[in-house]
């Protein structure tokens, strides 16, 4: 017996309902071997406290990025589902006891149609059709629906969608796409500066939440205007904010925190640590046109003190060539010197250099 469209014609293709997007998986497989690279590097750090820390550093950067990734494919930011009586094609007086679900994403939505458990009639019933939001591609979409011979249910929904909600979603998907792809971009960034500059990173990890936050905003507009229902016979399919919405929201939340508090910490601990590090005194000293600058000197007796106590731990000065320091001389303050005595002091020294120069030649 031969096949049907690819497919044995006693077992017909089995269309299940669509979670996310099927090219979400090269994304994902990346995330995850990125996280499991920078795991294998725990081992390799000392510490206890230390090795969990990266630990849970690495878990919630993975977690994050298969979080934006996750809901930028999935279907579930705008939903509705019902269980209704209906009928199976358009002007026919057999009735069907069926569960629509709608799930509405960034790119398209899909319309699953199942038949009720128990129910002889429409048991083995189960359709999944997906539209895209584009204006140009839904017209194509919805003409293949009509030649395949999808249910009545199906072809409702969509059409629904067209005359209502399809152009604003369209709208909305686009940008709530746009944040989510500048998020993933910030929270590899993220990685990036924490790894370099922490306080940097904590100013990434913050604009990350708040691109997420943002995010949001357009699928919450939708909500301004009149609810969107779909009538069937004896039920009513009520639109509501899916799961990616209110992941995404509480992912954002958790981002601006994190970042807020350790950008703060990051901003006290720098702080300290100019307030601890040592001021040196420096006094510049002008010597008019000869452009020199001596930034700290000292005066001869402490000059002559140090380069003693070297000579005595080389061992190379007698006991006669040891300074004898008068107490009066200590008690004797040495004079101040300005700032032209010791201009004048530099020169004669310089002078007197160039002329044993000169002698020795």
């Amino acid at each position: 017996m031969g096949l049907l469209d690819g497919w044995p014609p006693f077992y017909p293709e089995s269309r299940t309902g669509t979670m996310l997007a099927s090219g979400i998986f090269p994304y994902v497989i990346v995330v995850l071997a990125l996280g499991l690279a920078f795991l294998a590097l725990a081992p390799g750090i000392r510490g206890k406290t230390k090795r969990l820390m990266y630990c849970i550093q690495v878990f919630f950067a993975v977690l994050v990025g298969g979080i934006i990734i996750v809901c930028t494919y999935g279907q579930h930011w705008d939903m509705a589902s019902a269980s209704t009586v209906t009928v199976y094609k358009a002007r026919s007086a057999a009735h069907i006891l069926v569960e629509i679900s709608v799930n509405i994403g960034l790119q398209s939505f899909n319309v699953t149609m199942t038949g009720v458990p128990g129910n002889e009639s429409s048991d083995r019933l189960q359709y999944s059709e997906r539209y895209t939001l584009d204006l140009r591609e839904f017209s194509r979409d919805l003409h293949a629906s009509h030649h395949a011979g999808v249910p009545y249910p199906c072809i409702k929904v969509a059409e629904d969608m067209a005359l209502t909600k399809l152009a604003e979603h369209s709208t909305t998907g686009h940008y709530t796409m746009m944040l989510m792809w500048l998020s993933l971009s910030l929270w590899v960034l993220t990685g990036l500066l924490f790894s370099l500059v922490r306080r940097y990173g904590a100013y990434c990890l913050l604009l990350t939440g708040l691109s997420l936050l943002l995010a949001v905003v357009p699928i919450a507009t939708t909500r301004l205007g009149p609810a969107h229902v779909i009538h069937f016979p004896n039920a009513t399919l009520r639109f509501s904010l899916g799961w990616c919405f209110w992941t995404v929201l509480v992912t954002g939340c958790m981002c601006t925190s994190s970042g807020l508090v350790f950008s703060i910490v990051e901003l006290s601990k720098h702080s300290r640590d100019l307030e601890s590090s040592p001021s040196r005194e420096e006094v510049k000293i002008d010597c008019g046109s000869s452009g020199v600058t001596n930034l700290a000197f000292e005066t001869d007796e402490q000059s002559m003190g140090s380069m003693t106590t070297s000579k005595n731990k080389a061992g190379l000065i007698s006991a006669e060539e040891k300074p004898s320091y008068r107490t009066a001389d200590r008690k004797q303050p040495r004079p101040s010197m300005t700032g032209s005595d010791v201009c004048g002091q530099i020169e004669e020294e310089e002078t007197e250099k160039e002329e044993d120069e000169v002698t020795q030649l």
